[in-house]
């Protein structure tokens, strides 16, 4: 044996060595931060949990004395007992009342309505007025009673169809003879249809008469009538009006010669000579004599007698 191994020495080749530390790459290095947040987070969380419990804990950590206080101070309305007999009386008496206002209503409407109605009956001396000045150019010529126009004679049409024009038309528009007018036979053709309708036989011909002459001049086809006639057979009076859908009958009286249109002015009622019925058909502000009829009604003779 050697003289070392005597001593309790070693040589320097069995001499124990310490570990030699492998540095670690960068990978490592960033996973082991990565770990390290990871760590820190966690504790972060759990801090947060243990701060969020502990205030819940704060919160419901009352005691009974205050929560006994609050439920005192709160008073807790009794629940209703259901009646559904009691509801539904009062529904029926609501709905009793609603009824009852909407009648009274009702009735208010319908007698105002009526009352318009009547006053509208009882005064309508615009409608007459309108009817008045519609068939006052037949009541000048005074025709037979008839029940189709068609049939008139030539001579009425004409004659209507003239007064026509004499009352209502612009007669400067036509050529003037002295106190006369040239009006070609197609106008009156035309305030013919006006008046009766179509469907009429026009036969042009001079209408001669004892206090007015229409005379026809076939040369020139036109007739000349003076412009403003004195003469004047009847005038009209509407004493009443009825109506079935767009047909009107008129009791029109037929009124002795007064001075043009007095009789649609005067406020005072006349006194015709006769009654006679007119049917007029009406549609819109458009009217036509359909048919003229004797009237049941009576003159009323002066003085009651």
């Amino acid at each position: 044996m050697s003289n070392d191994k005597k001593n309790g020495k070693h040589s320097p080749d069995n001499e124990q060595k310490p570990p030699r530390l492998v540095p670690a790459d960068e990978s490592d290095r960033a996973s082991a931060k990565k770990n390290a947040r990871k760590q820190e987070q966690k504790k972060q969380d759990r801090e947060s949990i243990e701060n969020i419990k502990r205030m819940f804990d704060e919160a419901l950590d009352e005691s009974k004395e205050d929560m006994a206080e609050f439920t005192e101070e709160i008073e807790v309305p009794d629940a209703p007992i259901a009646n559904p007999e009691g509801l539904r009386r009062k529904m029926y008496y609501l709905f009793g009342v609603v009824i009852s206002l909407l009648a009274i209503v009702g009735l208010y409407s319908t007698v105002l309505f009526t009352i318009d109605a009547v006053k509208a009956f009882a005064d309508n001396t615009q409608q007459k007025n309108e009817f008045a000045r519609f068939v006052y150019p037949i009541v000048i010529c005074d025709p037979a009673p008839f029940n189709q126009t068609v049939k008139l004679r030539s001579e009425t049409l004409i004659t209507a169809a003239i007064w026509d024009i004499i009352l209502y038309e612009d007669k400067s528009k036509y050529e003037a003879d002295f106190d006369m007018i040239i009006v070609p036979e197609l106008d009156i053709e035309q305030h013919g249809t006006k008046l009766f309708g179509t469907g009429l036989s026009f036969e042009h011909q001079s209408i001669i008469g004892v206090e007015v002459q229409f005379y026809y001049d076939e040369s020139i086809k036109s007739y000349r009538i003076p412009s403003n006639p004195k003469h004047f057979t009847y005038s009209p009076f509407i004493e009443d009006i009825t109506r079935v859908g767009e047909r009107y009958t008129l009791t029109v009286g037929y009124v002795s010669p007064t001075p043009s249109w007095l009789t649609l002015t005067s406020d005072e009622e006349p006194s015709p000579d006769k009654y006679v019925e007119y049917v007029v058909s009406k549609r819109g502000n458009e009217m036509t004599l359909v048919a003229i009829q004797e009237s049941d009604k009576k003159v009323e003779s002066p003085h009651g007698l």
